[in-house]
């Protein structure tokens, strides 16, 4: 991402938190649950429509990580033809959603999409996550796990 994308996506951000926030003051945090389920039905409707040449952890690393910029710092701590791991020490999303004290809304409308993007890939693909930055923890811990039927 260039400067003036990162300020766009910023501003998005900011937008997002500020709305959020309102909603959830009127409605109260059923809403949060709803955006979350909403973002990750809609990237798994993509990826499953998406016309991809393979579908496997290969593509969790290609389609996802390897397009992440220096705003982001992760270390791929294993990797198999069965198992990814990757451990996330710095992400913009949470930084910013966090300094807007919106890291719930951040949840829903940024790490839902892990979910939805593994199931609309591959039902294959398991994708758990027991740490997020976004949540307040050193790191967001990724593991992405190929489960035969």
């Amino acid at each position: 991402m260039d400067n003036r994308e990162t300020e766009q996506f910023k501003a998005q951000m900011t937008e997002r938190a500020l709305l959020f926030r309102k909603l959830t003051d009127l409605f109260g945090q059923r809403i949060i649950d709803v955006v979350a389920q909403h973002t990750s039905d809609q990237i798994k409707e993509k990826m499953i429509k998406a016309d991809l040449p393979k579908r496997d952890l290969n593509a969790v690393m290609e389609l996802l990580w390897d397009q992440m910029g220096a705003e982001f710092n992760f270390q791929v701590e294993q990797r198999t033809p069965q198992r990814l791991q990757i451990k996330v020490t710095k992400c913009f999303i949470a930084d910013e959603m966090r300094r807007l004290n919106a890291a719930d809304i951040g949840l829903a409308f940024y790490c839902a999409y892990d979910y939805g993007f593994c199931s609309g890939l591959n039902p294959h693909i398991r994708f758990s996550r027991t740490k997020t930055l976004m949540s307040g923890d050193d790191c967001c811990n990724h593991t992405y796990e190929w489960v035969q039927p």
